[in-house]
């Protein structure tokens, strides 16, 4: 007898389409596909009410533990990205230390915590770091690693091309199931722009925070990480692609390979520079123009985009600073549960970007490049029954208190979204429906990965 069978509901599978099935669980996995008509045996039915029925998302780029506790981050969260729909995270760590003492606690603490599922990638700073790669994969499963062309001032620096080339070597040298992912940004054209900007107009806006991360370095340095990867023989993958002008050179070097994979967030697709949310919506890199935001989705409609993330950076207005002015304001908002809602919104309502293309970017895309597929990204049988029950036509309106992240604060606040998840099904349980959340952190698991 199955523990679950979703029924009435319109199954989407990547790759293949949408299709009338009762969808069966079992011990946590997907048992079974089968006609709508054909008897089931099932402890408990969820009617899907004619919805579709999806993979759990992956937001395969997130943040935890930057401006709060790693453990408090992690429980509230992953809550909050399981009520968007999101049950798998990738969370990047940083720093300049030795990973290996950290990750043991960390993965407890994950195992203790977690409401969704969740995988690690690890930034590479140092030679040390460089030179535990191997450990890395070995002992805790970790397949996918950063690295800085540009970094944060007074939190880390970038890296030199000759380093990063290095790195990307050693992560050829691991096989195709590895993947190195880079921050595209040149740091001497930032240095130049953040000075002038702090000399000449240090109390601007958010439109103004534009400068001082000019497309132009995006763009020069999406060229450089293309053409070392291709020189070293690595799979790549380049987070958080920003501008129109970034997207256009990535696609013109990269449109050709199917080892070279491009990310852009929900947040470059939804929110410009020109929102009245103003400094709280700071962040590297910035937001940028509605014409920006109408090439990015220029570029998820034609695959130029690979995969959909956040960049969640959680903190409180009390942490942001926003009141302190552009130079001081922190960048980052917490942004998981208005993920889904807002690229259904922006892409599918208002742009026509047809859905599958906008499904298959926050479920399967990031699986496959991430090394979790088939147990994730898809519906199949076998696979993690990490389900969402996706209403695409519910309206409602973002209130930040009634988001489930400790931030008091939304980048979508007072927008009215169109679409969410009616019910959220992680490792075979009902774990959210109606704005309800019905299981205890520690629910979900860290994922290690092989090569």
């Amino acid at each position: 007898m199955l523990d679950l069978a979703i029924t009435n509901g319109k199954v989407f599978i990547p790759g293949s389409g949408f299709f009338e099935l009762t969808v069966g669980v079992k011990d946590g996995k997907i048992a079974s596909l089968t006609d709508p008509g054909a008897p089931v045996e099932a402890k408990k039915t969820l009617d899907a009410g004619g919805n579709y029925v999806t993979p759990g998302f992956i937001d395969p780029h997130i943040h935890l533990g930057i401006f709060g506790d790693f453990a408090m981050e992690c429980e509230n969260e992953t809550r909050a990205a399981l009520a968007g729909g999101v049950t798998t995270v990738g969370v990047f760590m940083g720093g300049d230390q030795s990973y290996l003492s950290m990750l043991p606690d960390m993965i407890d603490t994950v195992e203790a915590k977690a409401s969704s599922d969740l995988f690690f990638h690890l930034s590479i700073f140092t030679p040390e770091q460089l030179g535990e790669v191997d450990e890395y994969v070995k002992q805790f499963g970790i397949t996918s690693f950063k690295f800085y062309m540009a970094g944060v001032r007074g939190v880390f620096p970038g890296v030199l091309d000759g380093f990063v080339l290095e790195g990307f070597r050693k992560v050829a040298s691991l096989g195709d199931k590895a993947i190195a992912a880079i921050h595209c940004e040149d740091q001497s054209m930032l240095d130049v722009a953040f000075d002038k900007l702090a000399a000449e107009n240090p109390n601007g806006t958010l439109a103004d925070w534009t400068d001082a991360h000019p497309e132009l370095a995006e763009e020069e340095a999406v060229m450089r990480a293309v053409f070392m990867a291709e020189k070293a023989g690595n799979r790549l993958y380049c987070v958080h692609i920003s501008s129109k002008l970034g997207a256009d050179r990535f696609a013109q070097m990269a449109g050709h390979s199917d080892r070279i994979f491009g990310e852009t967030t929900s947040a470059y697709l939804s929110v410009s520079k020109h929102d009245k949310v103003g400094l709280l919506a700071k962040m590297l890199p910035p937001l940028r123009d509605e014409e920006d935001i109408e090439a990015l989705w220029g570029r998820v409609a034609d695959d130029t985009i690979s995969s959909l993330g956040t960049d969640n950076v959680s903190m409180t207005k009390e942490v942001k600073g926003a009141e302190n002015g552009m130079m001081e304001a922190m960048p980052g908002y917490p942004i998981l549960q208005t993920h889904l809602p807002s690229i259904l919104t922006e892409g599918y309502h208002k742009r026509g970007v047809l859905l599958e293309k906008i499904l298959y970017k926050a479920t399967a895309g990031p699986a496959k490049i991430f090394g979790l597929y088939p147990q994730k990204g898809t519906i199949a049988v076998g696979s993690d029954a990490d389900l969402v029950v996706l209403d695409v036509n519910k309206e409602w309106t973002v209130d930040s208190e009634k988001l489930f992240s400790y931030g008091d604060f939304s980048i979508h606040e007072g927008r009215t979204m169109k679409g969410c998840p009616a019910a959220v099904i992680k490792s075979g349980e009902l774990a959210f429906q109606d704005g309800e959340m019905f299981i205890q952190p520690g629910a979900g698991s860290c994922l290690r990965r092989s090569l």
